[in-house]
């Protein structure tokens, strides 16, 4: 039996790798998309913001991200007001949970096509 000696250095370079950057931008733009395919526009008559959050969704990304500050990272956000609200409900209306839902969905389509031929399925 060998020993597995592993190459931390190496590996710190894997995880910041544009290679991997490429991967993670490109889910973090498949994740947005579905997000903005699913999310709420309002009622014109009840709001005066229609379509506000349908358009506030943006993507970032960076090397050094991830919790722990190693690895490549990009972010899926909306930045409307109402954005927190519609996520995680509030107070007489139920949650929409859109980037949660984009999010799980693209981790099934990943699940049933490993060899990334899922991202042409989106």
């Amino acid at each position: 039996m060998s020993d597995y000696t592993p190459n931390h250095a190496g590996m710190l370079v894997l995880l910041n790798s544009d290679m991997l950057m490429d991967v993670v931008e490109h889910t973090a733009r498949q994740i947005m998309g579905r997000a903005i395919a699913m999310a709420p526009v309002g009622d014109p008559i009840e709001d005066e913001h229609v379509g506000r959050y349908k358009a506030s969704f943006h993507m970032t990304s960076h090397i050094f991200g991830g919790a722990t500050g190693d690895r490549a990272e990009a972010i899926v956000y909306n930045d409307s007001p109402e954005a927190v609200q519609v996520e995680y409900g509030h107070r007489g209306s139920e949650p929409y949970h859109t980037l949660l839902r984009a999010a799980g969905e693209m981790s099934l389509l990943y699940a049933y096509y490993p060899d990334g031929d899922s991202a042409t399925r989106c």
